[in-house]
C-alpha cells in the first residue's frame, strides 16, 4: 500500500494499489489510474491521472463514458459548400449534362478547400472535362445573382459553418445570425 498522509476508511484502501490514486470529493472517494508523462522545461516527470471510478463500499463503480481520442474528430467546412450544392440554378446543371456534379464539386473545392465534400471525392483531372472552370464559375455566379439575389462572395460568411465528425457521429457547428438570415433568405436548411 502506498504510503501517504491521508487516511481513507478500510473499504476504500483496499482499491489504492501500486499504479493508482484515491481523490476524496465531499463524502465521495474516485479511483484514478496514475502515470507520469515527461513535460518539455520540466525537471521532474509530471503526474497524469486518467479516472477509473467512484468508490463504494461495494465496490468500485467503473465510468460508463466512452472516450473519444482527439485523433477521431474531423472537422470540414460545410456552410458553404453545402448551400452552394442546394441553390446551384437547374439551367446550369442542365447546360453541363452529366457532368455537372464533378464540375459543380471540382468548383466548390476549388473556392473551399476544406469542404466536406473533399472527403469523399477525390476529383478528376481538369483536362479531362469538356469545358471551361473560368466561364462556368462566371455563368453560375450570374445565375444565383439572377435567381437569389445574392452574389458568391455574401455566401462566404457561411463558410464559418463546420461539419465535425466524431468518430462516427456528425455534427454541425453553431450559426450566428447573418448566417441564419442568409440561409433563410436562400431557403437553405443545413443538417449533417
Amino acid at each position: 500500500m502506498p504510503k501517504t498522509e491521508k487516511v481513507y476508511p478500510e473499504w476504500v484502501q483496499k482499491y489504492r494499489e501500486k499504479g493508482t490514486t484515491v481523490k476524496k470529493k465531499g463524502d465521495s472517494y474516485y479511483l484514478y489510474k496514475r502515470t507520469s508523462r515527461r513535460i518539455p522545461g520540466k525537471k521532474y516527470p509530471q503526474p497524469v491521472d486518467t479516472y477509473v471510478g467512484i468508490i463504494t463500499p461495494e465496490g468500485v463503480v467503473q465510468t460508463q463514458r466512452k472516450r473519444v481520442e482527439l485523433t477521431d474528430i474531423e472537422v470540414r467546412e460545410y456552410g458553404y459548400s453545402n448551400a452552394l450544392w442546394k441553390i446551384c440554378p437547374q439551367g446550369w446543371k442542365d447546360s453541363l449534362g452529366g457532368e455537372w456534379e464533378d464540375v459543380l464539386k471540382t468548383l466548390i473545392l476549388r473556392w473551399s478547400p476544406q469542404s466536406y465534400i473533399g472527403r469523399d471525392y477525390a476529383g478528376r483531372d481538369p483536362k479531362e472535362f469538356h469545358c471551361s472552370f473560368g466561364a462556368q464559375a462566371g455563368m453560375l455566379s450570374r445565375r444565383i445573382y439572377k435567381e437569389y439575389n445574392v452574389d458568391l462572395k455574401e455566401l462566404e460568411i457561411l463558410k464559418s459553418i463546420y461539419l465535425v465528425y466524431i468518430g462516427k457521429e456528425e455534427a454541425v457547428s453553431r450559426l450566428n445570425e447573418s448566417q441564419k438570415n442568409l440561409l433563410e433568405k436562400l431557403g437553405v436548411e443545413l443538417g449533417a
